[in-house]
């Protein structure tokens, strides 16, 4: 493991660390703090991350600083424990995304575990874009996410589930699934809520609202100016259609959350790039094109 420092000349020294496994599954972490230079450009001011997990080459195209995530494994595998933390300092802006799934795989035994944590201070702009989390057959994964926003902060933090792995015939078939998810605004807790459950469990929650599949997204956006009279809502609510549904909650003053719910992955997509598109009116740090990188 290895852990790199920003140096002030604007470059990047390693420094050793610890390396000690305790066994074949893996502890992989990943921090990241960014940073705004006196320019207004955002830098990689700390990181430290070590296997599964994998940066790219940052890339700061006038708005944003974009990075991608990777997990160089084929995905989630018993035993594994992964701890996500980043942090926006006041000024700086970051998109983070990742190039494809997360997949949990079969486990004949045990469970994995994940911890998230995003924090964004005061003047800053976080989005967080990862592609969707896909629990094979079998599978038991458990996932705790924390966003922290601080008043004046700009957030946009996305989370998607699919049914499985529909393709190999997998569809609601994983063992069990817990997914634990806060949001809280300036030290105040907003939100707790915690889905556990069985794919034969939410498979009902799917029929319930007519769908064999069922793609869930879910939202997250913190904007001051984002007011329950804007014109942007008329356009989420437009959401609503060809079979997908849509519902929006204030959780605080500029702080609201966005659910929709699919019948296929490509309709999710399809609408949460729509309500990127829709939020970027009023955050204009999502005018970025994510496929830049």
């Amino acid at each position: 493991m290895f852990e790199s420092v920003a140096t002030p000349d604007g470059g990047h020294k390693a420094r050793a660390t610890n390396n000690a496994s305790a066994g074949p599954a893996l502890r992989g972490h990943l921090h990241l703090v960014v940073a705004a230079r006196p320019s207004g450009e955002t830098y990689r001011a700390r990181q430290s991350f070590r296997a599964p997990f994998h940066l790219s080459k940052p890339y700061w195209d006038g708005r944003v600083l974009q990075v991608q995530l990777v997990n160089s494994t084929a995905g989630i595998l018993a035993g594994d424990e992964l701890e996500l933390d980043i942090a926006v300092e006041a000024g700086a802006a970051l998109s983070l995304t990742t190039p494809a799934a997360a997949r949990a795989f079969m486990m004949r035994s045990g469970a994995a575990l994940c911890r998230q944590r995003f924090v964004a201070q005061a003047g800053s702009s976080l989005e967080y874009s990862p592609e969707t989390l896909f629990p094979h057959r079998d599978t038991d994964f458990e996932q705790h996410t924390r966003v922290e926003v601080a008043a004046g902060s700009s957030v946009f933090f996305v989370d998607q589930l699919a049914p499985g792995r529909v393709g190999g015939g997998e569809c609601w078939a994983w063992r069990r699934l817990r997914l634990g998810f806060e949001v809280v605004l300036d030290g105040r807790l907003l939100l707790r809520e915690r889905l556990d459950a069985s794919g034969a469990e939410l498979a009902r929650v799917a029929a319930f609202h007519g769908m064999g599949e069922a793609w869930f997204g879910t939202a997250v956006i913190a904007v001051p100016a984002l007011t329950a009279d804007s014109p942007v809502w008329a356009l989420v609510r437009a959401l609503n259609r060809e079979g997908s549904l849509c519902g929006v909650t204030a959780l605080a003053p500029g702080v609201w959350i966005v659910r929709l719910v699919a019948p296929t992955g490509l309709l999710l997509r399809d609408r949460l790039t729509e309500l990127r598109r829709v939020v970027a009116e009023v955050m204009p740090a999502l005018r970025s094109d994510l496929r830049k990188l």
